[in-house]
């Protein structure tokens, strides 16, 4: 059985150890931890129902489109791993209202409330 575009968590694993240069938030996790696992589901469902992008899921994806989608999924759960705690302050904060964080001086866009973050590469891989 799959696991969002990749065919498990070895294939995940694999992905980690021969295509990406730095790994140290993946390597951390021990094998086999549940947080690897949640990681790759929880990019592959941001990636998959994001209106930005129409995508094939991993029976229906060409050989081809597995290719792009498997590094889309893996550099997600990747930002995830590093980044997820900080998004999800940011996002509590602009969820109550705050526009502007007068301690760090960060200004919040109205705007991007509803937006969820993806980082550039991954916008490219998925085409938009």
């Amino acid at each position: 059985m799959s696991l969002g575009w990749f065919a498990d968590l070895d294939d995940a694993e694999e992905y980690f150890t021969t295509e990406r240069l730095e790994t140290s938030a993946w390597d951390e996790l021990e094998s086999g931890d549940a947080r690897k696992l949640k990681a790759v589901v929880m990019a592959y469902n941001r990636l998959f129902y994001d209106p930005r992008w129409r995508s094939p899921d991993y029976i229906t994806a060409s050989v081809a489109e597995r290719a792009v989608l498997r590094k889309a999924n893996g550099e997600m759960a990747y930002y995830l791993l590093q980044h997820l705690a900080d998004e999800d302050r940011r996002k509590g904060l602009q969820a109550q209202g705050v526009v502007k964080a007068g301690i760090v001086k960060e200004d919040y866009a109205e705007a991007d409330l509803m937006m969820v973050p993806v980082p550039p590469f991954v916008v490219n891989l998925m085409g938009t």
